[in-house]
């Protein structure tokens, strides 16, 4: 049983140092998993660069590049600001946003509002509300998980798991019994599609085949190669042999992104993150199998600091999409699934 403080004070504070530590360049693993890997450059492309379309969509929605912000925060002052500020962007730049855990949203009305103001400034954008999975273990049954979804009008709902960064967060919620059982049961009760993402420590096809079967409609790695939260835990505690021994235990993203692609039919998402840190990044992504990729990393900071500033770095990286298709001679995000990379070396993280 966990001892996890639930006090509001130490749930802000545990959100705070999260965002502070995720900004330190030490929680990154030391090289891209994405480095090891060319795209086909056409110097005779037969296109024009007005001529590549980028968009796509997602649960009913119509992105303008496949994007999904990542789940970074909520629940205080910092995710009032970066949630707002994230909400603006998405909504201007049409590209998918991801919740931070919304768990705290169900003890606080102030802390539920950092989360439902998201619907406010972005009243069509898709939006993936966002809590863990072990806390079906934990006193939660499906109408939390429901009431997460209705607090900001989700299009579907993530259920992150997180086994290595709960064992090693002090008083951590490490009860992973039976829960496949439990997550069917919250798929065909709650009103949109589940998708199931890890932290940073990535999702094996095994792990992915199971989730499936039981009704899960996405899948996101979140593999090795980009933030890892073992390194955030073991640095929040002070221990420093385990800020070594975990930094990069998991599955890397690529891994992860090749294998699952192999098992998941049409009908089903896969999304890469963990260590997308450009849109070059998520088109090698693409190419690998992924259908759309996410990050939080590279949007946490201008977040923080205006509207003006994470829309710029959004619309840059839609702008980069499109260049990187064009020197392909691809025209479009499905024409993208078949590009044939070439691996030059064996990347270390």
């Amino acid at each position: 049983m966990s001892h996890k403080s639930n006090n509001l004070h130490d749930i802000e504070k545990r959100k705070g140092d999260h965002i502070r530590l995720c900004l330190d360049p030490r929680s990154q693993t030391h090289q891209s998993v994405f480095e090891p890997y060319r795209l086909p450059y056409s110097a005779l492309p037969e296109m024009s660069l007005d001529d590549v379309e980028t968009s796509t969509s997602l649960f009913g929605k119509t992105l303008a590049m496949p994007l999904i912000i990542a789940s970074m925060t909520g629940g205080s002052e910092h995710g009032r600001k970066i949630n707002t500020n994230l909400a603006i962007a998405a909504a201007k730049c049409g590209v998918a946003m991801g919740m931070g855990s919304q768990r705290i949203g169900l003890q606080s009305k102030e802390a539920e509002e950092t989360f439902s103001l998201v619907r406010k400034y972005a009243p069509n954008a898709c939006i993936i509300a966002n809590m863990g999975a072990v806390q079906l273990n934990y006193g939660h049954e499906v109408r939390s998980y429901q009431k997460v979804v209705d607090m900001v009008g989700a299009d579907a709902l993530y259920l992150h798991l997180n086994p290595l960064q709960e064992a090693l967060q002090p008083g951590g919620d490490t009860d992973f019994k039976d829960l496949l059982g439990k997550i069917e049961k919250l798929v065909s009760t709650v009103n949109v599609p589940v998708c199931v993402k890890e932290v940073g420590h990535g999702i094996s096809a095994t792990v992915a085949r199971k989730l499936f079967d039981v009704g899960v409609q996405a899948i996101d790695v979140a593999g090795v190669g980009g933030t890892s939260y073992a390194w955030v835990e073991a640095e929040r505690s002070h221990n420093d042999q385990f800020r070594t021994w975990f930094k990069t235990v998991g599955i890397p993203t690529d891994q992860s992104v090749i294998e699952i692609a192999k098992i998941k039919t049409n009908q089903q998402l896969m999304i890469a993150s963990g260590g997308i840190r450009s849109p070059i990044d998520g088109l090698k992504a693409r190419a690998l199998g992924a259908d759309l990729f996410s990050a939080a990393q590279p949007f946490l900071e201008p977040a923080m600091t205006s509207q003006n500033a994470i829309t710029q770095v959004i619309d840059n990286w839609k702008k980069g999409l499109e260049v990187a298709m064009f020197s392909c001679g691809v025209t479009n995000w499905d024409e993208a699934r078949g590009l044939a990379l070439d691996r030059t070396h064996t990347c270390r993280c």
